[in-house]
């Protein structure tokens, strides 16, 4: 079996994962306080600005994209440092927020992105300001939209308006079990199923320089929620890319092949690149970046 790219130019496509720090302004109930608790505290500055000088000297031909995240990235001082030093090098700068700074904090930091990610967290969100967001960026913006089963219907229902009344793309995401750490994912109806693969509130965008693209699994289209759904997110003994078409950065600053953590590879002051594929040694792929990794078992 093969999971390959549908946009063969992918291939060049270098995505780096970073995770600056776990510090957050939201509780939410599927999020356990290692994620938002602040323990870990933000990075060096001259560390983060030596990392993206050495990351571009060593892959000088690949197209590199950069996909912050935190906890919360956009409460780091140096956060829109970064985006004008990736921008400054020709990279992509995308970044996963909860979307609770105003309006004009993003039109300002959206200047050196290519692409937008909010996070929408029904316990926390407010979707007119999701929506004042959208309509004050310039370059594109999804949405994640955290379906909670219990909260499934009032989900669809704030989508609508949302889509409705922005120019967001909005995808629908599972909710996996973070707090006990299995990665299994939440209960469904067989109508909610149905609903998030025939999902209606996604309209094209340029995501050319934010997202891999669609996969395609023998041949065949295929998302990552009919992935994740159909329990094909199972590659233990697979051939993985991961290293080669993406790295991961953690909290502490450890550098790893992909967002599950395997391979590690040093620090952002001192890494080494691998040159060959990894052996996936993981009972699951649970992470949207490393299930959209190139993959073969033959």
């Amino acid at each position: 079996m093969k999971l390959t790219y549908h946009n063969l130019d992918k291939n060049n496509w270098f995505l780096i994962t970073w995770n600056l720090g776990n510090k957050c302004n939201y509780r939410c109930s599927y999020c356990p306080s290692m994620f938002n608790d602040g323990s870990t505290g933000w990075p060096d500055w001259n560390d983060v600005e030596q990392f993206v000088k050495t990351i571009n000297e060593q892959l000088p031909h690949k197209d590199i994209c950069f996909r912050i995240s935190g906890g919360e990235p956009t409460y780091w001082k140096y956060f829109p440092d970064l985006a004008k030093l990736a921008h400054s090098y020709g990279n992509s700068f995308t970044f996963l927020s909860n979307g609770s700074r105003d309006e004009t904090y993003f039109s300002s930091i959206g200047k050196f992105s290519t692409g937008i990610l909010l996070s929408y967290h029904p316990e926390y969100t407010d979707p007119d300001h999701f929506i004042k967001i959208s309509n004050a960026v310039e370059v594109p913006v999804a949405v994640n939209m955290m379906m909670m089963p219990d909260k499934f219907d009032q989900l669809v229902e704030l989508s609508k308006y949302i889509y409705e009344n922005s120019k967001v793309a909005i995808w629908p995401k599972m909710v996996l079990d973070k707090i006990n750490m299995t990665n299994k994912v939440s209960e469904y109806t067989i109508a909610q199923q149905e609903l998030i693969k025939n999902w209606p509130y996604f309209r094209n965008l340029d995501d050319t320089k934010m997202h891999r693209g669609k996969l395609m699994l023998d041949g065949k289209l295929i998302t990552a929620n009919e992935l994740v759904l159909q329990g094909l997110n199972k590659h233990k003994g697979w051939t993985c890319w991961a290293g080669l078409d993406m790295l991961n950065i953690d909290y502490t600053g450890n550098v790893f092949s992909a967002d599950c953590g395997q391979r590690p590879l040093g620090t952002i002051k001192d890494f080494t690149l691998p040159t060959t594929t990894l052996t996936c040694g993981k009972d699951l792929c649970s992470c949207l970046s490393d299930i959209y990794l190139r993959k073969e078992n033959e």
